[in-house]
Parts: C-alpha cells; sequence; structure tokens
C-alpha cells in the first residue's frame, strides 16, 4: 500500500505475544513519549489507526500558572457564592 501525501512511513513492524497480548512496537523515531494515550481505530478495510487522546488540560498543568485566587477578588468573590436555591420564584 502506497502512503498519501500527508503520510510518512516509519517502518514495517510484526505483532509480539507478551502474555494474552499482542503489542507492536513504536520505535523512537517516531516521535511519541512514554506514557501517552491513543485511541486504536480499526477501519472496514482493516487498517489500524492509532490516534492521540486529547489531553485535560486541568490535568495536563495547563492552568497551573493562573492566580484563580486573584481572579476571584477581580470578580468580587463571585466563586464563593452559591447560586443553587436561590432562584426566590413563587409558584
Amino acid at each position: 500500500m502506497k502512503p498519501s501525501v500527508n503520510e510518512h512511513v516509519i517502518g514495517e513492524f510484526e505483532t509480539r505475544k507478551i502474555g494474552n497480548t499482542l503489542v507492536l512496537t513504536v520505535p523512537k523515531k517516531a516521535g511519541i513519549g512514554e506514557r501517552e494515550k491513543y485511541l486504536l481505530v480499526k477501519k472496514v478495510d482493516g487498517s489500524l489507526v492509532y490516534r492521540p487522546v486529547e489531553k485535560n488540560p486541568w490535568l495536563a498543568g495547563e492552568y497551573a500558572d493562573i492566580d484563580f485566587e486573584a481572579l476571584n477578588k477581580d470578580l468580587n468573590g463571585f466563586a464563593n457564592g452559591s447560586s443553587t436555591g436561590q432562584e426566590n420564584i413563587e409558584w
């Protein structure tokens, strides 16, 4: 199978059996870091596609440099109030 223009062939790899699992090796030159998560999709033609799983920005540290307490002060303590049960609607 010939790769499309936007694909880069890294090599050909054979599955190995480890315990009850088949494993495909990911070479270092693929540029994938350790413990990165991927979704495996099997297409109707039998091809397997690995897609990176989007990282949760709250857990990945993307918001680690934001001072939420200072933002809350700028909003006059908006986040400290409880909005549930305060509608005061008479039926």
